[in-house]
């Protein structure tokens, strides 16, 4: 039967522990070495705070960032979904346009099911501080392109040549979520150094800035209208779809074939792929990038381990010399390791899911330093590939996997950390340990 040791005033412990004979057999039970371990660390509340707090950074960094580049990943393909996998994007170089030929070209290739032509260009539009797209395109394709047509306000237009414009969510709705315009309301677009009234015949419904061209931010037009208005007789964009999903690689080389270097060709398959391959890439430096944070952590725990156990050398002696094993104190210091570990995942959790949820907040708000703006050509086009507002909103996505990651990576550096001390620990002689100062 145990019984219950006081340590005396020379030691620095001011708690008791649980020895005797059922240590010096069977060794302390988990619940005494958990009690125990939890009761040096909070000798040192200090030291074990920062400990955590800096483990708990490298987990903030992983779930936080990885967060942003998951939700970015997940809206893109979401929107890439819409249009199809039976979907080919094609756009020229800069200052290049496709003629009606080249149009009729495309849809006269075997396994070529439509041809939709489209004008886009970068706008000015009143009240608006961002610049947005103009997209020229028939109402007809317009449903096909969104994959549903979702009105707030007002119709479609008709495919005639007319000042008639179908706006984005962001256009048409202020942030108390009324109407800035209305069906039928005049609508100052600048092109240049040309400013247009148009007349609004709809306003759609909000769809979410990350798709493939972020409907909330354009405005859309007759694209006859649109060509006449620019006065240039052909297209900035063409979307082709396949007959079959099978046959949508072959097209992508034929397409290749009739316009040569001139033209880029990516189908939605190729775009969700490369997609996934940069923010696989992005993770992969995000991590690089928070592991520097847990090598900093595990140096500083293994600092801490080290401090630990020469603060308690007369203390390890006396817990051996009542007949305390080795694998007993070696247990001991790897709990508190493991402790430490734990606690710093648990901060970090919680710490990471906040930042990313604000971190988004923070980018759309920009501070001023122009985040959102809308890059630009020489030709005032919107670079091929993109659309208004360089960082997007988006829904940051914690991912289980990252999630997991960071947990055990925090986990298995504080252990790794604290195993020499703990080793040491367990190795000290007790006659030594006894005579320590």
């Amino acid at each position: 039967m145990g019984v219950r040791f006081d340590c005396c005033s020379c030691c620095s412990c001011s708690y008791g522990l649980f020895v005797g004979e059922e240590v010096a057999e069977e060794g302390m039970r988990p619940s005494d070495t958990l009690s125990l371990s939890m009761r040096q660390l909070k000798e040192r509340k200090l030291r074990s705070v920062l400990t955590v707090l800096a483990i708990a950074v490298g987990v903030t960094s992983i779930i936080a960032l990885s967060a942003q580049v998951e939700g970015v990943k997940e809206g893109i393909t979401r929107s890439l979904e819409v249009l199809g996998p039976d979907t080919i994007m094609v756009t020229l170089q800069s200052g290049m346009i496709f003629t009606d030929a080249d149009v009729a070209r495309v849809r006269g290739l075997e396994g070529v099911s439509s041809v939709t032509p489209m004008m886009a260009i970068s706008v000015k539009v009143s009240g608006i501080e961002d610049r947005v797209s103009l997209i020229g395109i028939s109402s007809y394709d317009l449903a096909g392109y969104l994959g549903e047509i979702r009105l707030f306000d007002g119709t479609i237009y008709y495919d005639v040549p007319a000042p008639q414009a179908v706006i984005g969510y962001n256009i048409g709705i202020d942030e108390a979520g009324d109407l800035r315009y209305k069906a039928g309301q005049p609508i100052l677009i600048t092109i240049g150094k040309r400013t247009l009234s148009m007349t609004v015949v709809g306003v759609l419904d909000e769809y979410g800035t990350l798709s493939a061209i972020q409907p909330d931010n354009s405005v859309f037009m007759p694209v006859d209208y649109v060509k006449a208005l620019l006065r240039r007789g052909g297209y900035t964009l063409m979307m082709v779809k396949a007959e079959n999903s099978e046959d949508v690689e072959q097209i992508v080389d034929l397409i290749e074939q009739v316009f040569g270097g001139r033209a880029r060709v990516m189908s939605v398959k190729q775009l969700t792929s490369t997609v996934i391959s940069i923010t696989s890439q992005l993770n992969l430096l995000l991590l690089g990038i928070a592991g520097t944070s847990f090598i900093a952590a595990g140096l500083g725990t293994f600092n801490i381990m080290m401090i630990s156990v020469l603060e308690r050398v007369r203390e390890i002696g006396i817990l051996k010399a009542v007949g305390m094993k080795d694998k007993g104190i070696l247990f001991l210091y790897i709990t508190q390791g493991l402790l430490l570990g734990l606690f710093g995942s648990i901060v970090g959790l919680i710490l990471g899911s906040i930042t990313a949820y604000t971190i988004p907040i923070i980018l759309e708000g920009g501070f001023g330093l122009g985040f959102g703006r809308t890059p630009r050509t020489g030709l005032g086009q919107p670079q091929a590939g993109q659309t208004p507002g360089m960082i997007p909103s988006y829904t940051p996505v914690i991912s289980l996997t990252y999630l997991s990651i960071a947990i055990a990576v925090s986990i298995v550096v504080t252990l790794v950390s604290t195993a020499y001390p703990a080793w040491k620990a367990s190795n000290l002689s007790p006659v030594e340990a006894l005579r320590h100062e």
